[in-house]
């Protein structure tokens, strides 16, 4: 292609009308020289039919009765056009009667012969044959002026053509684009968008009104963003929530003013540093996994736990995270929202505590105890279980005779006797009074039965004998003792209902025994309890 490499539309369109022209040109050529041809090969016609006719009244008689003297003047006078070179006459018989001029070797004529006749009466005889000989050199000199005058009014012609095609162009097509050109320059540049004065009814002024439109569309729907993008600045920074984004890596692209001041951070600490470095898993989950994950797919998070550093300290939080888009809805990232909730957590640990702890010794009450033996029964079909029912001896005589407050200062240091005797691994709680539990959970021992047995007796003797010694509260030396019962799963009970009830049994027996012993739980054992308690 011509305008290859070329970058003005003003020279492409230059360069687009030279072939054009160019051809035009060698077509008027053409043209001119082909009737050029025409216009001299009718001239010679012309001029041997004149020669012919004036020959053929002088020659129209027999040779030897025609004028030569007048021949020859006829033949002279037609040598004198420039363009016949040579005549010829022949007789009947072929022989010369005269020539006139030379023809040489190399040059090219165009020979023309006639027959020649006489009429006597009513015969008509050959009298012989006329040959003449045109050359072409006025021809090619003619043609070779013409060209070279047509050449030069053509590029006369062209050259004006082109020049009033470029001033159409430039004002027409060149100015206009110009200005567009201008106009989307300075709105790149300034970052404003420019409108183009530039008023016409053709195509290209159809264009520069489309572009205003657009420029004006366009121009709307920036402002429109700028406010948006105000009210999203101002929401973001003035919301009392703690709000940051975060990309694809989790990195930190911005923080919101309010997070800043509730956590005690400095916006330059947080942006561009890793979201993962401040985060740690709360409960089961991991945290970094699953908002990875959030962010790779562009998923929603929803009240994710998590345990968050800051400067001062560490607090749980609740994380929210859902995707965020750009103009184009192409995905920038995350916009978290976390929800400080460790004064939530900490009530409800509150809570969960004064719901399961005793609130006197701090053990587990009987909800926590209820729940923990229905869980082993419900996880497992036959759990490998032992439980001990103990029952103060006396106890309610300490507190008819020195009072609850000193009975509930008993109730503290027996809890605390019965924790330094049994693995740290056993739940103990106190059920109601004076009454208390030990939950041992068989299945982590690997023992014989006999083994458990003996495990057991030592474990009831070991509490029988921090409950048999002396007991100081506020300066009274008080003594008591305890009956325990004892039960185990699934030798005695199949549910957690018949554990604690054999418990209950075997306890009384140990009372119908003289009190300050253990016994197990057997069939023989009668299910109701004595009269005598305490």
């Amino acid at each position: 292609m011509l305008w290859m490499g070329v970058r003005s539309l003003h020279s492409k369109f230059f360069l687009s009308l030279m072939p054009i022209v160019l051809g035009i040109a060698l077509m008027t050529i053409g043209v001119f020289a082909f009737l050029s041809i025409e216009r001299f090969e009718n001239q010679l016609q012309e001029k041997e039919k004149a020669l012919s006719a004036a020959l053929a009244q002088v020659l129209g008689e027999p040779l030897w009765n025609y004028q030569y003297e007048t021949l020859v003047q006829l033949v002279s006078v037609a040598m004198t056009d420039p363009d016949i070179v040579q005549v010829l006459i022949l007789d009947e018989g072929g022989n010369e009667v005269l020539v006139k001029g030379n023809v040489a070797d190399n040059e090219r004529v165009d020979r023309r012969s006639q027959r020649i006749f006489y009429h006597n009466a009513h015969i008509e005889q050959s009298a012989g044959l006329l040959q003449i000989s045109f050359g072409r050199q006025r021809l090619r000199d003619e043609l070779l002026g013409r060209v070279f005058q047509e050449l030069i009014l053509i590029v006369f012609m062209s050259a004006g053509f082109l020049v009033c095609v470029l001033l159409i162009s430039r004002y027409v097509i060149h100015k206009p684009l110009s200005e567009l050109l201008l106009a989307m320059k300075q709105s790149q540049a300034k970052g404003v968008l420019q409108p183009v004065q530039w008023r016409s009814d053709d195509e290209i002024g159809y264009i520069i009104h489309q572009y205003n439109l657009m420029q004006e569309s366009l121009s709307v729907k920036e402002r429109q963003l700028e406010l948006s993008r105000s009210r999203y600045r101002t929401l973001y920074h003035s919301t009392p929530a703690l709000m940051l984004s975060v990309n694809m890596q989790g990195k930190i692209l911005e923080v919101s003013d309010y997070f800043c001041k509730e956590l005690g951070f400095a916006p330059d600490q947080l942006l561009g540093t890793s979201l993962w470095r401040y985060l740690d898993d709360h409960g089961s989950k991991s945290v970094h996994q699953v908002l990875e994950q959030a962010l790779l797919k562009e998923e929603v998070i929803r009240e994710l736990q998590a345990c968050f550093h800051l400067p001062r300290g560490r607090i749980d939080i609740l994380i929210t995270a859902v995707p965020q888009y750009d103009e184009l809805s192409e995905y920038q990232g995350h916009l978290l929202v976390l929800s400080d909730i460790t004064q939530l957590n900490q009530a409800y640990q509150l809570i969960e505590h004064q719901a399961n702890v005793d609130h006197l010794t701090g053990l587990a009450n009987r909800n926590r105890f209820q729940q923990d033996i229905d869980r082993y029964f419900i996880e497992q079909p036959h759990p490998r279980l032992s439980l001990l029912f103990i029952d103060l001896d006396g106890f309610k005589l300490v507190n008819d005779t020195w009072g609850h407050l000193v009975g509930d200062q008993l109730l503290v240091v027996v809890a605390k006797r019965m924790l330094n005797v049994v693995p740290p691994d056993v739940l103990v709680a106190r059920l109601g009074g004076d009454e208390f539990a030990i939950l041992i959970d068989d299945s982590t021992l690997d023992l014989t039965l006999d083994e458990l047995a003996l495990k057991l007796e030592q474990l009831g003797e070991s509490i029988l004998q921090q409950m048999a010694m002396p007991f100081k509260i506020s300066g009274h030396a008080l003594c008591i003792s305890a009956s325990i019962g004892i039960a185990c799963a699934p030798m005695h009970a199949t549910s957690s209902v018949e554990l604690l009830q054999y418990a209950d049994i075997a306890m009384y027996q140990a009372k119908r025994q003289g009190k300050n012993a253990f016994a197990f739980y057997h069939e023989t054992h009668g299910s109701e309890p004595p009269s005598e308690q305490g």
